[in-house]
């Protein structure tokens, strides 16, 4: 993909976002400027970033579990405290997933020398979160865009925001391994996980992340540093209240305004 044809993705992504698509239903990108790799999926997140000019409150961090294939780094636009409400503007979605992020205490500026597992350690804390998943595509059902890889990580990951709750400093105390994760709805139980997290250990990806960044932009101070979900999606109902209870690490929740 060219800058020509990713600014094009952009454009129409950034335009899904802000609510000034014209031609409307959108339920994809359209194949002359269609994403086909992780590369083309960065070239249109930066210039999402670009287009949109809001703060970025924080990263998700991925390596696609091949080599080769380029480590990719996404925007966060929606950090909210714990006890947040989600809004329709937000997402139309009601769909979420307990997660465990990381904060940074401290700048990490890009440079040359990639940095270290120390250092990055000293530099962030762990803290439970909730991600709100969202689609920009007029789409009702995630199922619909099932299949279409690079067009979903295009849709910003197809991420709505995070509710982070307090940060812990001691994170490194924490067997994350054989942390147990329970999940509530309205008070009720919906998910008991114990471990499984995706890369085993959370902060891999942090350490990743940040050594990516370090060659373009670099993390700011109290960026949240998304690290991918041990759960399953979960489903809200409307205005429900969602919890998530993480062994060791602490409480986070939201409630659906919707």
């Amino acid at each position: 993909m060219d800058l020509a044809s990713a600014g094009r993705a952009s454009d129409l992504l950034s335009s899904l976002f802000l609510g000034t698509a014209t031609d409307r239903p959108v339920i994809g990108i359209p194949e002359q400027y269609r994403p086909t790799s992780f590369a083309d999926v960065q070239l249109i997140l930066d210039g999402l970033i670009e287009r949109l000019g809001q703060p970025v409150q924080g990263w998700k961090l991925y390596f696609p579990f091949k080599a080769g294939q380029p480590n990719l780094i996404a925007p966060i636009f929606n950090v909210l405290p714990s006890g947040g409400r989600i809004t329709v503007e937000m997402s139309r979605l009601r769909i979420w997933e307990p997660e465990i992020v990381f904060r940074a205490k401290s700048d990490l500026p890009p440079r040359e020398e990639p940095y270290s597992y120390e250092e990055v350690a000293q530099a962030t804390e762990a803290a439970p979160a909730i991600e709100f998943l969202a689609t920009r595509y007029d789409v009702d059902d995630l199922d619909e865009i099932a299949g279409r890889t690079f067009e979903r990580y295009s849709d910003n990951t197809l991420s709505g925001g995070f509710v982070v709750g307090d940060p812990y400093s001691d994170w490194r105390t924490v067997d994350f391994n054989k942390m147990r994760i329970v999940s509530q709805m309205d008070g009720g139980i919906v998910g008991d996980i114990r471990g499984g997290h995706p890369v085993v250990d959370p902060f891999i990806l942090v350490f990743v992340g940040v050594n990516t960044a370090r060659e373009r932009h670099g993390i700011r101070a109290g960026q949240v540093l998304a690290t991918l979900s041990p759960s399953v999606l979960l489903y809200a109902k409307p205005n429900a209240k969602v919890e998530a209870t993480f062994e060791g690490l602490g409480y986070v929740s939201a409630a659906y305004d919707y």
